[in-house]
């Protein structure tokens, strides 16, 4: 792409008859619109890519220059598939010059260009990427006096707080429009049940987070710079668009035709970014479905973006695509039962129209926890391929409401030898907080093997909660140290730790780490009872303190709930070197189940967006799973309605997905909890004659499928 004005290259020839052929006519006048704005409510399955893909190529080859046109997309995937798709229609040189790509790719683009331009070496930034602002969040977060050398503020502050949670409220709030000086305001509204400690402890965060991003506080970087996060990207773009006025003319003047994708899905500022760029000409083009709107912890507010459409632009055209050419009818016809009870304007509210007749009904089964659950999941899908022989494993997908609950599906689908891969996430066993608590349970059960050392190496530095700091300062260069005296004196690397000499400080802090793993050994004789052990003895605050509880970037997915998993598998074992020796095994056997490419599709929802199977089976269709708990909130015990909104997209969203059959089940107790059935379940009447027989189901199958897993475990 170029950033400026090329001689536009002569398309190959197009016949605009066979570009806008097989569209119908709802899809036609989208891609006919050429002035003024309009939004396209685009429902599931609608070839809304399609419209817009065929929108671009017909501007193009009508003669609009391709640096003309602007195109936002939701991912850089999507900007890739749209780029190669246009490429195939026009011709790789008919494209050049286009800007297409997220919102924080062209405002990386814009900032880099304008700063340069306007400050020189002073224009320069660097990105604070997860690895700096881990570091500076436990700088700002730590003792006065373990920082005693960096400046106070930004740094030494002595805060209790989840740093991962901590930039999630910020990224919210900077999304949604507000700056740190109105940390307070922000939090309050955004996290109306936050107390007002926490609210101001983020707040205060907030604050020394943006000045430890200047360049004279960047003391922790090799080579200080200026720092701009990727919601930094979005509002410093904003600032120079809308207060600089030279940027501002040259940017509006730039482009003739703004395009974007999945509006319900962008934020405020994003918003006002668009809107901005298409004030000059009024060409905005924009395509949503504020049914599928499910980043609201991003700041993203369908009710201010596609519901605020015509407020913004009165004159402005809304066109409809309800034409569902992906899913079987009774599909849509259950989805449009759940979305109807959602709570939206309807003017821009959208039921999908069926293309296919109705099919196979639905798969609904309660069981009476998640292993049962992943047992009738694995059976229903071996009876599907017996008896449909043109499926493949590709053409299932296993969708959740957080990655913890991927655990007993996993065990499942190897234990059944099913290959299976995993979209947006990592094998539980294979989760950085899993390995560490399993770790403590190796060395609880022999530190000197050469597993005992490969755990030493991984979790020495992690301080109990008795040493008083996060870490034990024994990093890197001390384990190659202890490594090589090990095999110089052909011992374990734990037995090293005991007969090594070292610095006092050094001392002090190998003696807390053995005195730990001697507490857990000593906890009990079970795995349960020594990982639990473990947690209580500090790693759960080590994980909440330097990682943070969220294993995502909003989306709910916890390490917490990772460990709790991980506990509750722990069960089925008494001696902890059965759950080892199991968990060996499982992650030997899950790493040859995904070497194929033909495997079983295991995501959360949030990942399945604009993905589809022919079979979907949404699992954890459960209160408290789904919608999450975390989600949702309560006045004087009573739940909050406004609170299951997007939790009940969310669900949509995972309905959507299937083509030919989906199934909903879930679990009558998980993690010692007792849970009851989605509340989504009633507000689809289709569905009430399987619920019922689900919820009278004695489900003889669990007790059958888990005799057999039980036979293929022994062996």
């Amino acid at each position: 792409m170029s950033d400026s004005p090329l001689p536009s290259p002569t398309p190959k020839s197009i016949d605009l008859d066979e570009l806008s052929a097989g569209l119908n006519a709802q899809q036609f006048e989208a891609y006919a619109h050429t002035k003024g704005a309009a939004l396209v409510l685009a429902g599931a399955g609608s070839g809304k890519t399609t419209v817009l893909i065929r929108r671009i190529a017909r501007l193009i080859a009508e003669g609009v220059p391709p640096e003309k046109i602007l195109v936002t997309t939701f991912t850089r995937r999507a900007a890739d598939d749209m780029s190669e798709r246009l490429v195939k229609l026009l011709g790789e040189e008919a494209v050049v010059g286009l800007w297409i790509g997220t919102f924080h790719s062209h405002c990386l683009r814009i900032l880099k260009k304008e700063w340069a331009e306007r400050f020189g070496k002073e224009g320069r930034f660097d990105l604070a990427d997860e690895y700096w602002q881990k570091r500076v969040c436990r700088a700002i977060l730590g003792k006065m006096g373990d920082y005693k050398s960096l400046p106070q503020p930004p740094f030494g502050q002595n805060m209790k707080l989840d740093p991962k949670l901590a930039l999630l409220a910020i990224s919210t709030a900077k999304n949604s429009g507000f700056d740190c000086e109105q940390g307070e305001t922000a939090l309050t509204k955004i996290y109306p049940d936050w107390e007002e400690p926490q609210v101001h402890s983020v707040a205060k965060f907030w604050r020394c987070y943006e000045q430890a991003k200047q360049k004279e506080f960047d003391v922790l970087s090799k080579v200080p710079a200026r720092r701009l996060d990727f919601d930094d990207l979005l509002v410093e773009a904003l600032y120079l668009l809308r207060d600089d006025k030279k940027a501002q003319e040259e940017y509006l003047s730039k482009f003739d035709y703004l395009l974007v994708d999945e509006t319900q899905d962008t934020s405020e500022v994003q918003w006002q970014l668009a809107r901005l760029l298409a004030k000059k000409h009024g060409n905005l083009f924009i395509v949503g479905d504020v049914g599928q709107s499910i980043y609201g912890f991003r700041g993203c507010d369908p009710k201010r973006t596609v519901m605020g459409f015509q407020a913004s632009y009165p004159n402005g055209e809304i066109i409809r695509l309800p034409a569902n050419y992906r899913s079987q009818g009774t599909v849509v016809t259950v989805a449009n039962e759940l979305i109807a009870h959602a709570d939206l304007d309807d003017r821009y509210r959208l039921l999908m129209e069926p293309t296919r007749l109705s099919a196979q009904e639905p798969w609904l089964s309660q069981h009476l926890d998640a292993e049962a659950e992943a047992l009738w999941v694995v059976e229903r899908l071996r009876e599907q391929l017996s008896t449909e022989p043109n499926m493949a494993f590709r053409d299932f997908a296993l969708l959740y409401r957080t990655n913890a609950y991927s655990r007993c599906f996993e065990d499942a689908l190897i234990n059944a030898g099913i290959p299976y891969q995993i979209t947006g996430g990592t094998s539980f066993y294979n989760r950085k907080e899993v390995k560490d608590l399993l770790a403590y349970l190796q060395l609880s059960v022999d530190p000197n093997s050469e597993a005992g050392t490969e755990a030493c190496k991984r979790i020495l530095n992690i301080a109990s909660k008795k040493f008083g700091r996060p870490t034990r300062s024994l990093g890197m260069g001390f384990i190659k140290k202890v490594e090589e005296q090990a095999e110089k004196n052909k011992c374990s690397f734990y037995e090293m730790l005991k007969k090594g000499v070292y610095t006092t400080q050094q001392e002090v802090a190998i003696l807390d780490f053995r005195k730990q793993i001697k507490e857990i050994h000593e906890a009990g004789e079970t795995a349960q009872t020594r990982l639990m052990a473990a947690r209580l003895s500090g790693y759960d605050d080590f994980i909440v303190n330097e990682d943070g509880d969220s294993e995502d970037e909003g989306e709910g997915s916890s390490r917490l709930d990772n460990l709790d998993e991980l506990v509750a598998a722990s069960q089925r074992f008494f001696a902890p070197e059965a759950m080892l020796t199991f968990v060996g095994g499982q992650i030997r056997k899950a790493k040859d189940a995904g070497k194929g490419q033909d495997a079983v599709n295991l995501m959360t929802v949030h990942k399945s967006k604009g993905l589809e199977w022919r079979c979907v089976f949404v699992v954890g269709f459960a209160m408290n799973l789904l919608p999450h708990h975390r989600s949702l909130r309560y006045v004087d015990g009573e739940l909050l309605p406004d609170s299951l909104e997007e939790e009940r997209r969310i669900a949509y969203v995972a309905i959507t997905r299937a083509k030919e059959q989906f199934a909903l089940s879930w679990p009558q107790y998980h993690n010692a909890k007792a849970l009851g059935p989605s509340p989504f379940l009633i507000e689809m009447p289709t569905l009430a004659p399987l619920v019922d027989d689900a919820l009278r189901s004695q489900h003889k199958e669990d007790d059958d499928a888990q005799a057999l897993a039980d036979e293929e475990f022994e062996e």
